[in-house]
C-alpha cells in the first residue's frame, strides 16, 4: 500500500471514529483494527469467529466487524479483507481486554493467516 493510500486509509478510520460511526458515546477508546488475510476465502470463519469471541468481553461498550464496502470509490483504499472496531470507556476496560481469555484465542487462532494487521488506537475528542 503506498503511503498516500495509507493516509487516506487512516483519515477515514479517525474520521469514521470521532464522528461517532464506530460507537455510541459510551465509548471513548476506538480498537481500530483492519487485516488483511493470507487467503481471503477465510474471510467469513474469522468474521464469524470475531463476533464469536470479542462483543462480550466485559469492558467492551461498542463492537463491529466488516468487509469493505465496494462502493466504487477509486479514493477509498479497500485492500484489507476485515475490518473491526471495538469500543471501551475507560483505559482499564481496555487494558483488560488485551489480556482476556477471548481476545488472546482469537489472535492466537488467527495470527499466523494474517498478511498483515494494522491497529489504530483512538482517543475520542468528541464531548
Amino acid at each position: 500500500m503506498s503511503i498516500p493510500q495509507q493516509l487516506v486509509s487512516i483519515a477515514l478510520l479517525v474520521a469514521t471514529t470521532i464522528l461517532g460511526g464506530c460507537a455510541p458515546k459510551t465509548s471513548t477508546i476506538h480498537h481500530v483494527v483492519l487485516i488483511e488475510l493470507k487467503n481471503n476465502a477465510d474471510q467469513a470463519a474469522l468474521l464469524a469467529d470475531c463476533d464469536r469471541l470479542l462483543p462480550n468481553i466485559p469492558g467492551v461498550t461498542s463492537y463491529w466487524c466488516g468487509i469493505p464496502g465496494g462502493f466504487g470509490r477509486t479514493d477509498v483504499d479497500s485492500s484489507y479483507d476485515v475490518a473491526l472496531c471495538i469500543g471501551f470507556k475507560e483505559d482499564h476496560a481496555y487494558k483488560n481486554y488485551l489480556v482476556n481469555p477471548a481476545h488472546i484465542e482469537l489472535i492466537t487462532r488467527w495470527k499466523q493467516r494474517f498478511e498483515w494487521i494494522r491497529i489504530h488506537d483512538v482517543v475520542s475528542a468528541t464531548p
